[in-house]
C-alpha cells in the first residue's frame, strides 16, 4: 500500500507539471492567435479574455492525454535511472501490479477527457460562436480602436478616428481609405455614427461633415467632394442560417446522425479518452532505461510512437468522414494497433526479464 501511494505520487506531481507547462504553451499560443485576429477585426476587443478562457480550457482535452503519457514515462524513467525500480522488484512489485496502478490513474484521467471531449469542448465551441455572434451584432464601431489604423471585416474599409465618445457613440475625427475596383478613395470626418439598416440587415458608416477624394493612384483627374452626411457600407448582411462547424455538434447530435462526417466527429470525441488510457500504460514499458541512459532514455521514442499515433487517428478521421471505411472499423483500427504494440512490448519485457531458475 506505501509502495503503490509512492508511485501515485510521483505519476501524479510529473502529471500535473507537465500539464501546467504544456498549458502554458498552449494558452500562449491560443492568446497569440486571438489579439491578431482581435487586430485584423474580426472580433471586438470586450470579449478577449472570455474567449481566451473558453479556448483555452477547451484545449484540455488535447492536453491532458500527452501530460499523462510524458507523466509515467518521467516517473518511471527517473526510478529506472536510480535504480529504484531494482528495489521495487526485490520488494516483491512485479510488472502487472505497475500496470494496474497506472491502469487505476489513467482512467479517472480518461474520464475526465471523455466528459471533456464529449459534453464540454462541444459546447465550448457553440457558446464561443454565439459570443461572437452576439458581439458582432451589437455594434462594429465599438470595435474601433482610437489612434491606430482599423480593419472592418474582411476587406473592408480601413478606419483611422482619433477618438470614441461613450455617450454619443460617436467617432471623432476620422480618415477612411477603401477601393473599388483600380479607384481609390480616401474621406475624411469630423465625426460618424453606425447605422443598421433593418431590412436588410446591413450596417452602415454615416460621416458627417468632411470630404471624398476620389481616383486611381499615380493618375491625374482626382475628385474631391464636400459633404454633409456621407453613408458608408462596412458590413453586408450575414446569413442567419450559417452552418455552426461539425465540432460545435452536441454529442446527442452526432448519434441521432447517420452521416459519415458525423460519425468521424463522434468516434474521435471516443477516441480521446481511450488513447489517454491506452497511452498512459504503454509508457510504463516505454520507460524503461538503464541508469547510462538517464532519466529521458525513452522520450524520443515515446515522442515517435505519440505522433504516429495521432496522425493515424487524423487520417482514419479523414476517411471515415469520407465514407471510405465502414463505420464499424472506423478509428478504432488505430486503437487496436496501439493495443497490439502495448501487448507486444509487455510480452517481450516479460521474456527478456532473465534466464529461467533452475528446478
Amino acid at each position: 500500500m506505501i509502495i503503490r501511494r509512492y508511485l501515485l505520487r510521483e505519476v501524479t506531481l510529473n502529471f500535473l507539471g507537465v500539464a501546467l507547462l504544456l498549458s502554458v504553451m498552449v494558452f500562449s499560443t491560443t492568446l497569440i492567435r486571438l489579439l491578431n485576429d482581435i487586430l485584423e477585426g474580426r472580433y471586438p476587443t470586450d470579449i478577449l479574455l472570455m474567449l481566451f478562457a473558453l479556448k483555452g480550457v477547451g484545449n484540455l482535452v488535447f492536453i491532458l492525454p500527452l501530460a499523462f503519457f510524458l507523466a509515467v514515462m518521467l516517473a518511471f524513467g527517473r526510478l529506472y535511472r536510480d535504480s529504484e525500480m531494482v528495489v521495487l522488484g526485490a520488494c516483491g512489485v512485479r510488472p502487472g501490479q505497475l500496470l494496474r496502478m497506472v491502469a487505476m490513474l489513467g482512467t479517472g484521467i480518461a474520464l475526465l477527457v471523455g466528459v471533456l471531449s464529449l459534453y464540454f469542448a462541444p459546447w465550448v465551441d457553440r457558446y464561443a460562436e454565439s459570443l461572437v455572434a452576439e458581439a458582432s451584432a451589437r455594434t462594429e464601431i465599438e470595435g474601433v480602436i482610437p489612434g491606430q489604423f482599423n480593419v472592418t471585416g474582411e476587406g473592408g474599409p480601413v478606419i483611422y478616428a482619433e477618438s470614441f465618445d461613450g455617450e454619443e457613440r460617436r467617432l471623432k475625427g476620422l480618415f477612411v481609405n477603401y477601393s473599388e475596383g483600380k479607384l481609390q478613395y480616401q474621406l475624411t470626418a469630423e465625426q460618424a455614427y453606425e447605422q443598421i439598416d433593418r431590412k436588410s440587415g446591413r450596417r452602415y458608416l454615416v460621416l458627417m461633415d468632411g470630404y471624398r477624394y476620389e481616383g486611381t493612384p499615380g493618375m491625374k483627374g482626382y475628385r474631391i467632394m464636400h459633404f454633409r452626411e456621407h453613408g458608408l457600407l462596412i458590413q453586408d448582411q450575414v446569413p442567419a442560417d450559417a452552418t455552426p462547424p461539425r465540432d460545435a455538434y452536441s454529442t446527442g447530435q452526432l448519434l441521432a446522425s447517420s452521416s459519415p462526417a458525423d460519425m468521424a466527429e463522434l468516434q474521435w470525441r471516443l477516441a480521446l479518452p481511450v488513447g489517454t488510457l491506452l497511452l498512459g500504460l504503454l509508457a510504463v514499458p516505454l520507460s524503461k532505461t538503464s541508469p547510462r541512459r538517464g532519466r529521458f532514455g525513452g522520450l524520443a521514442l515515446g515522442f515517435m510512437i505519440y505522433l504516429i499515433y495521432n496522425n493515424l487517428l487524423l487520417v482514419a478521421k479523414s476517411s471515415l468522414s469520407r465514407g471510405e471505411v465502414s463505420a464499424y472499423i472506423g478509428m478504432w483500427w488505430v486503437q487496436v494497433l496501439l493495443l497490439a504494440l502495448l501487448w507486444l512490448l509487455y510480452w517481450r519485457g516479460n521474456r527478456m526479464r532473465g534466464p529461467a531458475r533452475a528446478s
